[in-house]
């Protein structure tokens, strides 16, 4: 029964240590959501203490309705069918935007002082 016990341990272990990190699916949909968009100059990264935070960012300007647009999937966003359903498929908790001035737009489970601290995952 121990050794039963030992190695039903030991395979539980084997397969915790060799499943995907939490950021291994951020970070590539991070890096897809930035090659889909990148005709419009959007970067995105993963941040945040757990590293489920999209970070988009720009070198340009937001404003209100240029994010709501991205973020719901209007206009000349309406092909991706927004940024709102993509970062729950793929396990963000929230969506934070930055544009070239550093204003800040939040979707989500974040707070202003989270996005405003927040760094990048490696």
């Amino acid at each position: 029964m121990q050794r039963f016990v030992r190695r039903a341990l030991i395979a539980a272990a084997l397969i915790a240590c060799n499943a995907p990190r939490a950021g291994d699916d951020t970070a590539t949909g991070a890096a897809a959501f930035t090659k889909q968009h990148a005709r419009h100059k959007l970067e995105a990264s993963v941040a945040g203490s757990d590293c489920r935070l999209l970070l988009i960012e720009t070198s340009s300007a937001f404003d209100d309705d240029l994010v709501e647009s991205i973020q719901y999937g209007t206009g000349d966003y309406a092909a991706f069918g927004g940024v709102d359903p993509f970062a729950r498929d793929r396990g963000f908790r929230a969506v934070v935007y930055r544009d070239a001035p550093g204003r800040l737009w939040t979707y989500g489970a974040t707070t202003r002082d989270e996005a405003q601290s927040m760094s990048r995952c490696r």
